[in-house]
């Protein structure tokens, strides 16, 4: 299998990132108390992309069994984040910025690579259910203690 399909997630979060850019902080305020200004949009938007990055190459260019599951857990990231969109979008009959290239870009990169994981057989049912956990940890947990913080729920 070549694990460089890996680099389809850093180019959708890319892509995503300029969907969202120019009108998601009113949603995002709305929604989730945060960010409160494009400062820390671009902030926590770098330092998840570093996040992508570093996972994306680990698998790749140290390839073992838990750098690819590291690596893997990307794609269940960015399938999180097309949940959080389409949820917001589908609930509350607003568009949700970033719900266009979530849904058309994040949902069919992530069955395509989990797909290809998973007839592959180079990682354990175990493993693929441990990247999509972590995966979900990793953007649920930073939005919900955000979300907490600031009186959203």
């Amino acid at each position: 299998m070549d694990l460089n399909i890996l680099w389809l997630v850093p180019i959708a979060y890319f892509i995503h990132i300029i969907e969202e850019a120019p009108r998601f902080m009113p949603f995002a305020i709305k929604y989730y108390g945060q960010p409160k200004n494009y400062k820390e949009f671009f902030v926590g938007n770098i330092i998840l992309m570093a996040y992508v990055l570093i996972s994306v190459s680990l698998a790749i260019f140290y390839t073992n069994e838990w750098t690819m599951v590291i690596g893997l857990a990307t794609a269940a990231w960015i399938f999180t984040n097309f949940l959080m969109h389409a949820y917001y979008t589908l609930r509350y009959g607003e568009y949700s910025p970033g719900v266009v290239t979530a849904s058309a870009i994040y949902a069919p990169v992530t069955v395509f690579i989990y797909y290809n994981f998973i007839i592959s057989g180079i990682l354990s049912t175990t493993d693929i259910i441990l990247s999509m956990i972590l995966g979900f940890v990793i953007m649920y947990v930073p939005t919900l203690m955000q979300m907490k913080r600031h009186g959203k729920i």
